[in-house]
């Protein structure tokens, strides 16, 4: 729709940022003018035909009395337009400034062609559509799926916004099975792993793989240096280091009994080592009396007599008892130099043994009476990277809700490191192929990846960062879910480059999102705390312009069994990969 510039607008100020149009006949504005409100488009023209699109920022009314009279005329309006981009000489439309004569010569609304043109400038094959125009429903709204998924997003919300239906909604058009290929209903390659705090994906998916603290098979010993101290050690108590140094040892010692065919393990190697027996061994040391007699040598003396000559001959097996200090000279006899110090660390070791709660990390169990070991491995990384024959969806919903709290951060820093490594290694080992795509979900955030520096956080904050900084280069994205983004830590947020953002009422998360986002456009992010449910702002390098929208309801999942997997490709790097892959686990990591 266009009308002419003389019979309703008038341009009165042009900037980089900023043109100011006055509308002359309020009256005809209404008759000719539909759904024309703020955050519609305006498309400014000069005689050279050259022409901008400028998004309505905001409107005041201006009133003027007539000259000689006390009538007043009527009222006009004057609209605060931005400039978002133009049209080039075959009208595509292109982000960016472009400069055109002054004064421009003619204003319109931009019509439905316009719009849907502005959206139709992303290719065919990488067209992404999960919500129409907000303003325009008959409207798609396309982002281009290769930009939004291969870095990283941000999804942000309030309460009662639509945040976790527009996640699943997202995730839904993305697992869709290929339309471009004759093969119907092979799936994408993408792999996405959800962290779903609440359990309120598994109807969204009917068909995924699901994990949770049933049937999540996530042994200790997998556990990096950060995490193993994290859920051991009281950073706060006076003797934290002593603590530390005597755990990492019986950690590293006890992977060397039962690796023996591993050169050099480290602490954060991830190898099998008994907990029970590292328990065993700090308890000892709490225990321990140091035989002071010449014949004694200023060694560990059991109760029996025995000298202990290496402590990991003797302190794994059992809980042993020794000679009771003395100052007699026959049987003189001290403390040890850790002897008492570790009541609390030992207590502590038993009271989460001994909790049932932990169990499917601390108490893990293959058979009845047996445990997980370092040979089983790829069983355990498989849960995570899909592509199972068990799941029709190429998405794993790790169900968080019934992992008690304390736990919540290691567990998710955990997984979340192993995909990180393995995306890390594969890419190594086939050097020259495609990445493996994978797609991690942090629902609720704010819960685990903070912005508070506390050692309770510090793994899980470090093995996400990581990823935020270095994951695109391996084929890992993140997919970053919060209602308080001003909780969660900004090296992470600060990575994302695609906003998905949804009503927030909280002042301070509207300016943390605000200051975030890649594109400063104050008009469309003003309207954060009025957009209705299922609204959205998406903003970021994966869309023309940033753009309200509303999202699409979910799709209906129905029971068919036609859906086809890419055997062929799946076995050729999964299985190459797994044994090349525990090599270079157990040597380098």
């Amino acid at each position: 729709m266009s009308t002419s510039t003389s019979d309703i607008f008038r341009i009165l100020t042009v900037a980089p940022n900023l043109i100011q149009i006055e509308v002359l006949n309020a009256d005809q504005f209404k008759q000719d003018v539909n759904d024309f409100t703020i955050g519609s488009y305006l498309k400014i023209s000069d005689d050279s035909n050259t022409s901008i699109i400028a998004l309505v920022q905001s409107f005041k009314i201006k009133e003027a009395s007539a000259t000689g009279t006390t009538e007043t005329t009527q009222p006009s309006f004057i609209l605060d337009a931005q400039p978002i981009g133009f049209l080039d000489d075959v009208g595509k439309f292109k982000r960016g400034g472009q400069q055109i004569a002054i004064p421009p010569s003619n204003v319109s609304i931009a019509d439905d062609q316009i719009l849907k043109g502005i959206y139709e400038s992303i290719e065919e094959d990488k067209k992404f559509c999960f919500s129409t125009l907000a303003q325009k429903p008959n409207i798609q709204i396309d982002v281009d799926g290769d930009k939004f998924f291969s870095k990283h997003i941000a999804v942000v919300g309030s309460t009662g916004s639509g945040k976790s239906g527009t996640v699943a909604r997202i995730l839904q058009e993305g697992i869709l099975s290929t339309s471009e290929q004759n093969q119907k209903g092979v799936l994408n390659n993408t792999h996405i792993l959800l962290f779903d705090l609440h359990g309120e994906y598994k109807t969204a998916f009917p068909k995924s793989k699901k994990l949770d603290v049933i049937n999540l098979v996530l042994p200790y010993w997998l556990m990096n240096s950060e995490e193993l101290e994290e859920m051991f050690i009281e950073s706060n108590e006076n003797n934290s280091h002593n603590q530390i140094s005597q755990f990492r040892y019986a950690v590293i010692q006890n992977k060397k009994r039962h690796n023996p065919s591993v050169e050099n393990p480290t602490y954060d190697s991830p190898l099998y080592f008994s907990l029970k027996e590292v328990h065993n061994f700090i308890t000892n040391l709490n225990n321990e009396v140091i035989g002071k007699t010449d014949a004694d040598n200023s060694k560990p003396k059991l109760s029996d007599g025995t000298l202990v000559d290496d402590r990991c001959d003797f302190y794994f097996d059992q809980i042993r008892t020794f000679v009771v200090s003395s100052q007699a000279v026959a049987t003189k006899a001290s403390n040890g130099p850790f002897n008492g110090e570790f009541d609390r660390f030992v207590m502590r070791l038993e009271s989460k043994i001994n909790d049932d709660r932990l169990g499917f990390l601390l108490k893990p169990k293959k058979t009845p009476t047996t445990e997980y070991e370092t040979d089983d491995f790829p069983t355990i990384l498989k849960q995570f990277i899909g592509y199972s024959d068990d799941a029709k969806d190429n998405i794993t919903i790790i169900d968080l809700s019934g992992i008690p709290f304390e736990v919540l951060s290691i567990v998710v820093s955990l997984i979340s490191r192993l995909v990180f490594d393995f995306c890390f290694y594969y890419k190594a080992i086939k050097a020259g192929t495609d990445e493996v795509p994978f797609l991690l979900v942090l629902e609720e955030a704010h819960n685990y990846i903070p912005q508070s520096e506390g050692a309770k956080y510090r793994s899980v904050k470090k093995s996400i960062e990581r990823i935020a900084k270095e994951g695109r280069k391996y084929g890992l994205s993140l997919m970053i879910v919060s209602q308080r983004p001003s909780e969660i830590s900004e090296t992470i947020f600060s990575q994302c480059n695609n906003f998905v953002a949804m009503r927030l009422t909280n002042p301070t998360d509207q300016q943390y999102v605000k200051r975030l986002m890649p594109d400063s456009v104050s008009s469309i992010t003003d309207t954060l705390p009025v957009l209705e449910r299922q609204e959205a702002l998406i903003i970021g390098d994966s869309i023309p312009i940033p753009t309200i929208v509303r999202i699409k309801d979910l799709i209906d999942k129905p029971d068919s069994k036609d859906i086809l997997f890419r055997t062929e490709w799946k076995k050729d790097w999964v299985q190459i990969t797994f044994d090349d892959l525990i090599k270079k686990l157990k040597k380098e990591v």
